[in-house]
């Protein structure tokens, strides 16, 4: 194509203007095409980077988004909630003109859409005048006839509005949907501002963008205008809450995010309850009022006593506390009325009738075939429309009708003319392409790497724009700028991001008359709010998802630990001592012959106490299991008869000395103690408190996803211990980005305690596995689960021995890998929980039989030889055995407390608290 003036081949090369669209970048004067004006200078400043820089801003842009874990859940995708948001590295420009021309008629819009739900739950006027047929209203399940009457603040129903504009042929914008019970995307939108500024600071900063971050502390400021009148008095600011379906939904990343730049808790249905017509909030010090809630769970979800009762994810009374006055959600329970596109048709008149103004921007023409004579129409042109649900239909999409074969088309109308009140036809539009840097070979949700800076060009794609409007006390506020969606290919008709579609960031250009505001350090991050809360105590189930993080993240490292012990051992890589010997040496000075699989016979005791603890932390399968294996096997066609089954067993006995078996579990996602099924319940867990985590915090959380994936091959012994000591460190960076980063709110005790726990079981299986061990072996493998070998060294530099290993890992109150350490630690956080002084009771007298400990009585005659100390030990290790096993016990005691307590309130304390 030839572009004027300054083509750069290297980006237009593959660039093709199609005449039968609006396209956003060029246009066509005569036989030429030419950059839009508003597009210039970015464009040139774009052309000028060398293809390396390009692609290597590109780069950046995608490990940006990896790293702060910015994730829209496509279902179809096997990733799930972890796959990566997809943002284009151009945005979409767009001049202040022609935005101005959008922002008026946006606001009409939504003055408009508030009004008709105001008329809908109020006199119903409207449909007493047929301006909107009752059977459009009454036939739809989003019209919620338990709120008919229910009065709203102000009388104001839409808090949050969006907008999907698409732009026609002759460059005019027409609505194609509107979007008013829970509206995603304006926080996409202000993420997507934060990462391309940073790719392209020197462009942003030239281009004259209006800034995103009024909009939304305007929005965050005028919730806290909606509470309840009747507050009692001496109540603090007013709370609000983001209520989400959960962290499955395909948003929930911009819930969490929503949530932690406008400083309001995150909440699932299940943390609130409704006393006396009066919303709460289950926290651990009791019950809060919430005032307003910001819901992202669409309407019929809301609350199942009165709506649908099937529902999980809302709360029970709901309805009757909105009916009541006693709490304000936005956007009004029943406002996904508005959704269905039936509507469109009819707003024209009813923009006369109650604006006393003409639509400013038109909807795409719309028949609801529920009426005769649009029925008909729709028939008779059948071909020339796309066909769409009038009410919601999780399984029905658009049906672009000229695409249909001709037997397709018929059942098709015969469909509608059996219901037509339940389609709606609209008119097909060709929508607007704007560019987009593609780089060749790239696999979707991939980090492209620097070597392919050579392939990266424009190409085109369809967009659609949406576009956000909030209520506050002066009015409507249009966000200036917006979500751009993508379409997935060049000939993708439906601009979807559950269809695999992309994001552009909306750049609105200043006009060259406006002052220039002061530039924001970061350009989407909020200022604090002057109705900030005091300190709020956490949910019950926040408190428990940061207790089970805890505990997983010390499991998964414990895993990493053990795995790493084992793993040496079993390759041939430490001595019957513990110490290090070279792979492929020669046994023969090693002190033992080698077994059939090479490992040291001498160390085959401490290695069997190693394999025993992986069997317990459920890495490897127990007895029982392999038990129950051979018999599968014996009974199965694979196992030959008894010969065959014989031979499994056998061979079963030797699997588990197998670097191969053990290097699989470790990363074997089935096995519930190995390495990646804990990162997994981290990572997840980590999502569920997403709004209490800074964006450090998750990005260090959002590292460990690289080790929580099952490698695509069998490891080999390097690669398995190279693997956990890389995920080793990353939790070490974790631990001690929780110890030094994290404020000491009850989450972090909670985290801790969790950790605490495990750590304290850990460390008792491992003391009773390896500490009465005669072997020196079992002594270091117990020094290097617990990271003591250097201050053990500078302690005792004569040898190993196990009553100065026992004290440094059992009763050395510094060391933060030691027994009493842990039950020290732990008394001390629970102690501080509220009501915990009962609860720590029991860990201070678990201490006190660990201090009253003789260990010289347990290791007594160590110094005879082997067999009379095997005797000693027998005889007085009892006491230490019994202790260690009430220790690990006295850990699963404290865990059904604190649940009891804390979490399910099943305990005498908490049902009294609750039946207030």
């Amino acid at each position: 194509m030839q572009v004027q003036p300054h083509r750069p081949p290297e980006l237009l090369a593959a660039y093709a203007a199609r005449p039968d669209r609006y396209d956003e970048l060029c246009q066509r004067i005569g036989s030429v095409v030419v950059l839009r004006p508003h597009w210039r200078d970015f464009f040139h400043s774009l052309a000028d980077m060398a293809p390396a820089e390009l692609a290597a801003r590109r780069v950046a842009l995608r490990r940006q988004i990896h790293e702060n874990g910015i994730t829209y859940n496509v279902y179809a995708d096997p990733r799930g909630f972890q796959r990566p948001w997809e943002l284009d590295l151009l945005p979409l420009m767009l001049p202040s003109a022609e935005w101005a021309q959008i922002e008026a008629a946006v606001i009409q819009r939504a003055t408009l859409f508030n009004r008709i739900l105001a008329d809908l739950y109020g006199e119903q006027t409207l449909l007493q005048q047929g301006l909107i047929p009752p059977a459009l209203i009454f036939g739809h399940s989003g019209f919620l006839r338990p709120l008919v009457g229910a009065k709203q603040p102000g009388d104001l129903f839409l808090h949050l509005f969006a907008v999907d504009l698409a732009r026609s042929p002759d460059g005019r914008w027409w609505v194609v949907a509107d979007r008013t019970q829970a509206p995603s995307g304006a926080g996409y939108a202000l993420e997507n501002r934060s990462v391309l500024a940073r790719a392209l600071p020197e462009l942003y900063r030239s281009a004259g963008v209006q800034p995103l971050v009024p909009f939304f502390e305007g929005f965050r400021d005028s919730l806290a205008a909606l509470a309840p009148a009747d507050a009692e008095e001496g109540e603090d600011a007013p709370l609000i809450v983001v209520m989400t379906p959960g962290p499955y939904n395909e948003t929930y990343f911009e819930h969490a995010f929503l949530a932690r730049e406008m400083g309001f808790p995150l909440v699932e249905g299940q943390d609130l309850t409704v006393r006396d017509e009066t919303v709460f909030l289950r926290t651990l010090d009791g019950l809060r009022r919430v005032h307003v809630i910001l819901r992202r769970v669409d309407d019929i979800w809301c609350d199942p006593l009165e709506l649908r009762d099937d529902s999980a994810l809302g709360v029970a009374g709901l309805v009757g506390a909105v009916r009541a006055g006693r709490v304000t959600v936005a956007n009004a329970l029943g406002s996904g009325i508005l959704e269905t596109g039936a509507l469109l048709g009819y707003l024209p008149r009813l923009a006369e009738q109650l604006l006393g103004q003409k639509l400013r921007m038109p909807s795409v023409a719309t028949w609801w075939c529920g009426e005769p004579a649009a029925c008909a129409y729709a028939l008779e042109h059948l071909r020339e429309l796309v066909v769409k649900p009038a009410y919601p239909s999780a399984s029905a999409g658009p049906v672009f009708c000229r695409d249909l074969p001709e037997a397709e088309l018929e059942a098709l109308a015969a469909r509608i003319a059996a219901r037509p009140f339940d389609f709606v036809a609209q008119e097909m539009v060709n929508i607007s392409q704007a560019p987009v840097l593609a780089v060749d070979g790239e696999a979707p949700g991939e980090l492209p790497s620097e070597a392919e800076a050579a392939a990266c060009s424009l190409v085109a794609r369809n967009i659609a724009l949406r576009v956000f409007v909030a209520a506050g006390p002066d009015g409507f506020r249009v966000l200036p700028g917006g979500l751009t969606r993508v379409a997935s290919g060049a000939d993708a008709r439906v601009v979807s991001m559950q269809q695999g579609g992309s994001s552009k960031d909306v750049w609105v250009l200043r006009s060259p008359a406006a002052a220039r505001p002061a530039a924001r350090i970061v350009p989407g991050q909020l200022a604090p709010s002057e109705h900030a809360l005091r300190e709020l105590s956490l949910s019950s189930r926040v408190a428990e998802n940061f207790f089970w993080l805890g505990r997983y993240s010390e499991r998964a490292a414990a895993a990493a630990r053990l795995g790493r012990e084992t793993l040496a051992r079993l390759g041939g890589l430490v001595g019957p001592a513990g110490e290090l010997s070279l792979a492929g040496a020669s046994p023969a000075g090693a002190g033992g012959g080698l077994a059939q699989d090479g490992t040291k016979a001498d160390d085959e005791p401490t290695l069997a106490a190693l394999l025993g603890l992986c069997r317990r932390a459920a890495i490897l399968p127990t007895e029982g299991e392999e038990a129950a294996a051979a018999d599968a096997d014996e009974g199965g066609d694979g196992g030959g008869g008894t010969e065959g089954g014989a031979a499994a067993r056998a061979l079963r006995a030797r699997v588990p000395l197998s670097v191969a078996l053990l290097a699989g579990a470790l990363f074997d996602p089935a096995r519930s103690g190995s390495v990646v099924a804990n990162l997994r319940m981290v990572l997840g867990l980590a999502a569920q408190v997403r709004d209490r985590l800074s964006p450090d915090s998750w990005r260090i959380y959002n590292r460990l996803s690289d080790f929580a994936e099952a490698p695509r091959r069998a490891p080999s012994l390097g690669d398995a211990l190279h693997r956990l000591d890389d995920s080793l460190l990353s939790l070490v960076t974790l631990s001690g980005f929780v110890i030094e980063s994290m404020p000491r709110d009850a989450g972090w005790r909670f985290l801790s305690i969790g950790r605490r726990i495990e750590r304290l079981q850990f460390l008792a299986a491992a003391l009773s596995a390896l500490l009465l061990s005669p072997h020196p072996g079992a002594l270091r493998a117990l020094l290097a689960l617990t990271d003591g070998e250097i201050r053990y060294r500078s302690r005792h530099a004569r040898g190993l021995a196990p009553q100065p290993v026992a004290e440094l890992v059992m009763l050395d109150g510094d060391n933060p890998r030691a027994l009493r350490y842990q039950l020290e630690s732990l008394a001390e956080h629970v102690r501080l929980l509220p009501e915990g002084e009962a609860l720590a009771a029991p860990l201070n007298r678990q201490r006190e039989r660990l201090d009253a400990l003789s260990l010289c009585d347990c290791f007594v005659l160590e110094l005879d030889g082997r067999a009379r100390r095997e005797a000693a030990g027998a005889r007085h290790c009892d006491t230490l055995q019994a202790v260690l096993a009430d220790t690990w016990a006295c850990g699963n005691q404290l865990a059904d407390a604190l649940s009891h307590r804390y979490f399910t309130h099943l305990d005498a304390r908490s049902r009294a608290t609750v039946s207030l």
